[in-house]
């Protein structure tokens, strides 16, 4: 007889988290996670100064405006490199549940729909971030009191 699988079980941070209210689309992350800020930071970086090619124009749902198969191509690579970066940041498979079938490159406002999810997980992750930068500073803190008592002797 197989024995059974025997399970690690610890609190990882992770949270849920529906995309604008829907129940539907859930993704699950730790917001205080210093690797996935790093990650959606960098995306933020690397997509800040966007605009598409000189000769694509784009409508407002972010489809090309002309048929051309140039303008087709340069969308679908754009919105594969943004299913790369946003799966990038949460190491998983969230880019249908975060974007459910819109174009990265809709315009929202006065934003592209990426910039307005990059923007909306910083403002999630920020009290989150604040919270784990107040605890790493106290257990840093505790930790160097604790090595202040050692001994001489015991000191590294």
């Amino acid at each position: 007889m197989a024995k059974k699988m025997k399970s690690l079980l610890f609190d990882d941070g992770y949270e849920s988290f529906a995309v604008n209210d829907d129940p539907t689309r859930i993704i699950r992350f730790n917001p205080a996670d210093p690797e996935i800020i790093n990650r959606v930071l960098d995306v933020q970086r690397h997509f800040k100064d966007y605009s598409p090619p000189e000769g694509i124009e784009l409508n407002p749902d972010g489809t090309p405006k002309s048929d051309m198969e140039r303008d087709g191509a340069y969308v679908a690579e754009f919105s594969g490199e943004m299913r790369k970066a946003f799966n990038g940041i949460f190491l998983s498979d969230v880019y249908d549940t975060i974007f459910a079938g819109q174009s990265p490159l809709c315009i929202v406002g006065q934003k592209y729909l990426y910039e307005g999810v990059l923007e909306g997980l910083l403002v999630l992750m920020k009290p989150a971030v604040e919270e784990y930068a107040r605890k790493n500073r106290e257990k840093s803190r505790k930790y160097l009191e604790d090595i202040e008592k050692w001994p001489a002797a015991n000191k590294p």
